[in-house]
């Protein structure tokens, strides 16, 4: 058991099968749209498209990559940003002429036969190849002709038969004319005002419903309203580069006449505007925002800057996002909007806990938004340890900044909000990528605040070194847990906290095989403990569990059994028979017997660790599941059929609590794999199998052991499978 510095608190792939019928389907489904009857005659129609990253992340790679876009037409609608330029919000593609030599594999001189991604080469951009494989094979030659290295993010304009338009003149000036009626009549100024607006579909929107709401008499009127607002908008960087330049004074004289127009909540509209823009675009909270902001968000609704949906949660276009980020945001408001918001985002993710099952995906959405925040935060320099005094160590300057709030509130808002998210990726939804990022960015922000030297700055080395530990990189989680107990011993920290660190890096010396220095570790925490709290305090239980642990890696298993018990008659009298913390002892004795192959021994104490949990949580409850794991890995070693239907229990709930993604989910599909290969069922061992590959390479990537033995046993299996055809 690892001790933290504080209290810590997809879509699904196909089976098996399926893939293998659902690709089939698609392949069938290409072939006919590439086909010479059907070629250059069919529309395709994506509504609300998101980001190809974000495709990507959701398995829709086949889409990006495999769909035969070249030879027919697709239109987009999109609120992501990377599929637009300063030109267009709606995406077209068209078929290339297939006689075209330009767009020839420059590698095997194949004709492509989906032009749509990775085709073109990100440098240059003057050739293109069929494949991923002919362009890694053609690079050598082609280095010495590129302009500039590849670049992380390519524009879309560029990619072969796509084509970024707009809406066409007329197209637009019908559309004016329906939203705002009093301007009927007067055709010239709606198409003067379209042309400035360079009918970029989401200006022209915005500019209507702004028309609309405030009765503006003519066209000519708004337009010479919106050049006002240009010339007193703030430059901001690269303002043209995801849109045209009018859309950044079409929001900015929306938000002017929001402010004028209402005296009550005007102000209140602004700041709810740019916090909203603070977060990620879409299922974001009302609650965050002050009493009055919450309010005040209908008048952004009315002017379309933003949306709320039945269930309270709004939403923004990523482009209207940046264009309040990067330009109506002044400098001096952007350390408190952060601070307020780091605030309120600490308080609700600090709620969220594994005794709260069911607030799990609401959590998430909150962990997101941090995630969001404290990235912003960066971008803006609000978070920076690039000041006087940090570099050597030393305190931070708490000078006040602009826009209300000391450094220190700020950067500590941040950490709090940053380590709690953290926390959240890590137990609760069990996403230690993004978790390892959060604690990175507390750290970041304590050490602006306090320098090197700090109880927090341990702190957040402390959560950085158990992240590392539950992904299997020891020597990482050991670099972090070292640099905690150093700095707290330099700042004379509690001793507790020292305690803690030296129990920290036992449990990773435990898990590298050292149990030497694992068990010496345990003991320097457990003396400590014992001469600060005395040798009934609970504090030492988790110390005896974690040397029970040790030894039972060991194979001391009379040792590990002492250990367990120790921990046992700490934990009844203070916390009583039927607590969740006996009922973890039950197990840990439970997992003893089970390793000396004293197998009715161990499912003794599961029964009894199980019936403590139901009786406390309720049968529904992730703990609950846990029990009816072990109990099924009881009777697995047993060769018992029971085992099945405990593990189908264990995934049941498991299900319902996580969802389909979630590592737990992983490994009890893996052991009712298992038993199923003992039952020589090797198709539904393979299926199950496969998807644990998936579920493991994504939370821990492809490298990481779970993810190798999930794959291994898939070729087991499907070896297995092939022999039997």
């Amino acid at each position: 058991m690892l001790e933290g510095s504080s209290a810590a608190g997809a879509a699904y792939p196909a089976s098996h099968g399926e893939v293998l019928m659902h690709s089939a389907v698609r392949q069938r489904v290409h072939a006919l749209l590439g086909s010479l009857s059907l070629r250059g005659r069919w529309l395709g129609v994506l509504d609300d498209l998101p980001s190809p990253e974000a495709m990507a992340e959701g398995g829709l790679d086949w889409l990006l990559e495999e769909f035969p876009w070249a030879y027919g037409r697709t239109i987009i609608t999109t609120r992501a940003a990377a599929w637009t330029d300063e030109e267009a919000l709606s995406v077209a593609f068209d078929v290339v002429d297939e006689g075209d030599e330009q767009c020839r594999c420059a590698e095997c001189g194949e004709h492509p036969p989906a032009l749509f991604k990775g085709t073109k080469c990100g440098d240059c951009k003057e050739v293109y190849y069929c494949c991923r494989a002919c362009q890694q094979k053609a690079w050598k030659a082609h280095k010495p002709l590129c302009l500039r290295r590849v670049a992380d993010r390519r524009s879309v304009a560029d990619i072969v038969g796509l084509h970024l338009g707009s809406f066409a003149e007329e197209e637009a000036c019908s559309w004016v004319k329906v939203k705002v009626p009093q301007w009927a009549g007067d055709d010239v100024g709606i198409l003067e005002l379209v042309r400035h607006l360079k009918c970029y579909p989401l200006t022209v929107a915005l500019a209507a419903e702004h028309a609309r709401c405030d009765k503006t008499a003519t066209p000519g009127k708004y337009l010479e309203m919106l050049k006002l607002a240009g010339h007193t908008r703030a430059k901001g960087p690269k303002t043209t580069e995801n849109y045209p330049e009018c859309f950044s004074d079409v929001v900015k004289l929306s938000l002017d006449t929001i402010l004028l127009s209402d005296k009550a909540y005007g102000e209140d509209a602004g700041q709810a505007l740019r916090k909203m823009a603070l977060m990620d675009m879409v299922s974001i909270p009302l609650d965050l925002l002050g009493a009055d902001e919450k309010k005040a968000v209908v008048l952004l609704q009315e002017h379309s800057l933003v949306t709320v949906d039945e269930m309270g949660g709004a939403a923004m276009n990523e482009v209207t996002q940046l264009v309040v980020l990067n330009q109506l945001t002044e400098k001096s408001q952007r350390p408190a909007l952060v601070a307020a918001l780091a605030a309120k985002l600490a308080v609700k993710l600090g709620k969220f806990t594994h005794e709260k099952p069911s607030t799990h995906s609401i959590g998430l959405r909150y962990a997101r938004h941090a995630g969001a925040v404290a990235a912003q935060a960066r971008v803006w320099g609000v978070l920076s340890v690039d000041r006087p005094g940090i570099a050597e160590g030393g305190s931070s300057m708490h000078t006040e900044r602009g826009g209300g709030g000391s450094d220190g509130v700020v950067l500590d808002n941040i950490r709090a909000m940053c380590q709690q998210a953290g926390f959240f990726f890590q137990h609760v939804s069990a996403q230690p990528r993004e978790a390892l990022r959060l604690h990175e960015m507390a750290l970041e922000s304590a050490m602006a605040e306090h320098g090197n030297d700090h109880r927090r700055v341990a702190s957040s080395h402390t959560d950085i070194g158990n992240v590392y530990q539950a992904q299997g990189k020891h020597e990482e989680a050991l670099v972090q847990h070292y640099k905690s107990l150093e700095i707290k011993i330099r700042v004379k920290c509690d001793s507790l906290d020292v305690a803690k660190s030296y129990n920290n890096i036992g449990v990773v010396y435990g898990s590298q095989g050292d149990y030497q220095n694992a068990l010496l570790q345990h003991k320097k925490s457990l003396e400590i403990k014992a001469l600060v709290l005395g040798c009934k305090h609970p504090e030492l239980a988790i110390s005896y569990n974690n040397i029970g642990n040790v030894y039972q890696r060991q194979g001391d298993y009379g040792n590990a059994l002492l250990q367990h018990k120790k921990s046992l008659g700490i934990k009844i009298p203070v916390f009583g028979t039927y607590s969740l913390q006996v009922a973890g002892a039950y197990n840990n004795i439970g997992n003893v017997h089970c390793s000396q192959g004293d197998y009715e021994g161990a499912l003794v104490q599961h029964q009894k660790s199980l019936e403590i949990k139901i009786r406390v949580l309720g049968s529904e409850h992730p703990l609950v599941a846990e029990s009816y794991h072990n109990i099924g890995m009881a009777y697995e070693v047993q060769g018992n059929n029971v085992a099945l239907k405990q593990y189908q229990k264990s995934l049941e709930i498991k299900i319902q609590v996580y969802g389909l993604d979630h590592p737990l989910i992983a490994d009890s599909k893996y052991n009712i794999g298992r038993v199923y290969e003992e039952r020589n069922e090797m198709d539904a061992a393979l299926e199950l199998f496969l998807e644990c590959q998936v579920i493991y390479s994504k939370v821990h990537g492809p490298l990481d052991c779970r993810t190798i033995m999930a794959a291994n046993a898939a070729q087991r299996a499907s070896r297995c499978v092939r022999e039997s055809v």
